[in-house]
Order: structure tokens, then C-alpha cells, then sequence
């Protein structure tokens, strides 16, 4: 099937009941900036919350930090309305990934039109926070279920590599498809992890990954292997032909001659004595397997399309359907289903001469641990500004199903 453009429009009534309205009193807008950790460590991210008051509805700009890397992944807003006066509170939500270690200053947030935060600091410490604890990051002992299915792929003989699963070498731009990440280390191995896959290309993103992955065991070629596996889900961020290449850092431990030789007894038995278990840091690289990113059509494409890939339906709902006027009405929009849903915006009513809007929250439920499929809810407060039998105008979300 050709891909194609979808977009879908749904409709919600609310009845108005005839009554004075109070002005509005503007306030001096305020604004905070808070982490949920000042101190993390290299691998793992911080939560950045920038709650603006007073009524202000323009998003402030982040300013550029080198290191560190802002993505925006949710918002909250509150609404309270006395007597006609509404005020409201927005919280903008970011997750802070730092690209290297060090001490990192986030300056003050400014509103365009006043206000501002005050300055934070970030420690990023240089042992990897995705690292297991000794007793986790240890592989499980080298022993085999009896009966256990032998894998038809081949290791060639490998002591240890990785592997990328996904369902298809061939994406669009902005689409997100689940992955598998797979570390095989021989049976006999003694090994540790030394902090999480990565990517070692600008063309794709991966979803953060959980630091206690699943363990199971394989046999490949006929040689035992203990497997650690990660589920996750790949974007590609651009259009082009790519390798497709993740990392692992890996400590292994061998034993080694100590500097005295040999034992005096020239005996095997007695030599093992005389050694010495020696740590070992090296890399595992998953190949460079070429992944096809194709562009975006253009053509047919809706003007409010903000690069949302996947499969997805919206549906709506908005209360109380019978209130005053200049009293707050809470439309509630939902998109479930599968896809890129941090480029999943919300479909926001506009304002107009009969309705006043507020930027709307958004919360993101996921049904599985990479965030592939899930449902994220809107919800935006807007006040009708004359009574009578009211329409709230359409409200569109489009989409690109590939």
C-alpha cells in the first residue's frame, strides 16, 4: 500500500448558560526552574521542570548549554478560576542528557516578557550511571538448560559481539521501530558490563534503556552463550543510507602469570597458584549493518503536520458541558497507538472572539518499556466568551502512516 497522509477531526458540543463575566486581572508573570537530581552520572538523565505563573503563555527559549542535550517531554497545567477571575500555571517539562562529564551551568530562564529563574547546576561524574552493581553487571554462571533450542544464525566462533534485531532495514524519516539490543558472551567467559549499548551515529536516536537487562541463554553453533537483552525502540532522525552501529563497553577478567614464572613444582595444578585474575576493558561493536531512511512525501501534506509517524486514533471529550460564561471548560483530546510520540503535539483549540485558551498539559502512558505503543492525553482549559448554544470548532491531528 502506497503511504499516505491521514488526518482526523473530531467534534464536541457544550451547552453555555447566560450570566455576567468578570475581567480577567492580568498578573506579573513569574517563572522557576527545578532539577529532580543536581548530581547524575554520565549515561543517565535529569529532569528539568520550568514552572511559569501569572498568566503568561508564551514557552520561554532554553538557552544553549554545550554538553548537554534539552528534549521536551511532557507539560502539566493548572487552572483556577473565583468569581469569574482565572489564573493558571504551566509546568514545561525536559529530560537533560549531558554528552560528557564535568560541572554544568544552565543559565536563568527568561520569559520574553518578564521574568526570571535562577541559574542551576548540574554535576555529571564520570563512572557510568547505566552500569550494573557488581552483582548484577557479573553474567549468569555457564551452565545450560538441558533441552535448550540451538539458535540457527552463527557466532564464528566469537567469544563475545553484539547483535541489533529490528524488523526492517528500510525506515522513513521521524519513524520509530522497536529494537532489540543483544550481548553475547561465551559461557565460559568471566565478564562485566561497563555501562550500556550506545549509538555511535547522528542518523538515529535510541530510546533510553533499562539498566537491569533480560538474561537468558543460547546455543549458536553448537557453543554455549550467556545473553544479556535490552528492548528498545530506534528512531531515524534523516533521510539517507546509514550503518546502523551500537556499542558496549565490557570488562573481562583472565588470569595471568604473576612475575614470578612458573611454580617450583613445573606442575599445571600448582602453576594456577602463582597467577593472577587481571581486568581487562574492551568494546563490542554490532556491526555496521546499512539501514535506508527514506524522506517524508511532500506531497499532501497538512499544513499542521509536526512529524508525527506511526499508526494512531484520537478521540475527545470536554467538560462540564452546562456552565456559566467566562467559566472554564476542560477539553480532554487522546491519541493512542503506535509511533513517534515525542513528535506528538497537542491538536490545541485556538483562541478566537469567542473562545480564550490556555496552553495545554500532556501526559504520555506507555504500554510497553521502549514507549513504542501508548496512548498520550491532552488537556487544555478554555472559557467561552459569549453565552448561548455553543460548537467547539474542529480540532485536527495529522499524521504520516508509512
Amino acid at each position: 500500500m502506497k503511504p499516505q497522509f491521514h488526518w482526523m477531526v473530531k467534534f464536541a458540543t457544550v451547552a453555555l448558560v447566560i450570566a455576567a463575566m468578570t475581567a480577567v486581572r492580568a498578573t506579573a508573570a513569574q517563572v522557576t526552574a527545578t532539577l529532580d537530581n543536581s548530581s547524575i552520572a554520565l549515561g543517565d538523565s535529569a529532569q528539568l521542570t520550568i514552572s511559569i505563573s501569572g498568566g503568561n503563555d508564551t514557552e520561554p527559549e532554553l538557552p544553549a548549554v554545550s554538553g548537554l542535550e534539552f528534549m521536551r517531554v511532557g507539560q502539566s497545567s493548572s487552572f483556577q478560576s473565583i468569581n469569574g477571575a482565572v489564573t493558571s500555571s504551566v509546568s514545561l517539562i525536559y529530560q537533560v542528557t549531558p554528552d560528557r562529564a564535568g560541572t554544568f551551568t544552565i543559565p536563568a530562564i527568561r520569559l520574553p516578557g518578564g521574568g526570571s529563574s535562577e541559574p542551576l547546576t548540574l554535576q555529571v561524574s564520570r563512572s557510568a550511571g547505566g552500569a550494573m552493581s557488581s552483582s548484577s553487571a557479573n553474567l549468569p554462571p555457564p551452565n545450560v538448560p538441558a533441552g535448550m533450542a540451538e539458535a540457527t544464525d552463527s557466532a564464528n566462533g566469537q567469544p563475545a559481539f553484539l547483535r541489533v534485531v529490528m524488523p526492517k532495514r528500510q525506515l522513513y524519516a521521524g519513524e520509530l521501530v522497536p529494537v532489540q539490543v543483544k550481548a553475547y558472551f561465551s559461557a565460559d567467559m568471566s565478564a562485566s558490563l561497563g555501562g550500556l549499548p550506545s549509538l555511535n551515529s547522528d542518523a538515529f536516536t535510541l530510546n533510553k534503556l533499562d539498566t537491569k537487562p533480560a538474561q537468558t541463554q543460547e546455543i549458536i553453533g553448537g557453543q554455549a552463550y550467556n545473553v544479556l537483552t535490552w528492548s528498545s525502540a530506534l528512531t531515524a532522525v534523516k533521510s539517507g543510507d546509514y550503518a546502523l552501529n551500537l556499542e558496549l563497553p565490557v570488562v573481562v577478567r583472565v588470569q595471568q602469570r604473576g612475575g614470578g614464572g612458573d611454580s617450583p613444582f613445573n606442575d599445571p595444578f600448582f602453576n594456577q597458584f602463582f597467577s593472577r585474575t587481571v581486568e581487562k576493558p574492551f568494546t563490542l561493536h554490532s556491526g555496521s549493518e546499512s539501514v535506508k531512511v527514506l524522506p517524508l512525501p511532500a506531497a499532501g501534506r497538512p499544513a499542521d503536520f509536526s512529524g508525527a509517524v506511526g499508526e494512531f486514533e484520537m478521540s475527545s471529550e470536554a467538560a462540564p458541558t452546562q456552565l456559566t460564561a467566562g467559566d472554564p471548560i476542560t477539553l480532554r483530546l487522546k491519541v493512542s497507538g503506535q509511533g513517534n510520540f515525542d513528535r506528538v503535539y497537542a491538536p490545541a483549540l485556538q483562541a478566537s472572539s469567542d473562545w480564550k485558551t490556555y496552553p495545554p498539559s500532556a501526559q504520555f502512558a506507555p504500554e510497553d518499556s521502549a514507549g513504542y505503543g501508548g496512548t498520550k492525553t491532552f488537556e487544555e482549559a478554555v472559557i467561552p466568551l459569549k453565552a448561548g448554544q455553543e460548537k467547539i470548532p474542529a480540532i485536527a491531528f495529522s499524521y504520516f502512516d508509512p
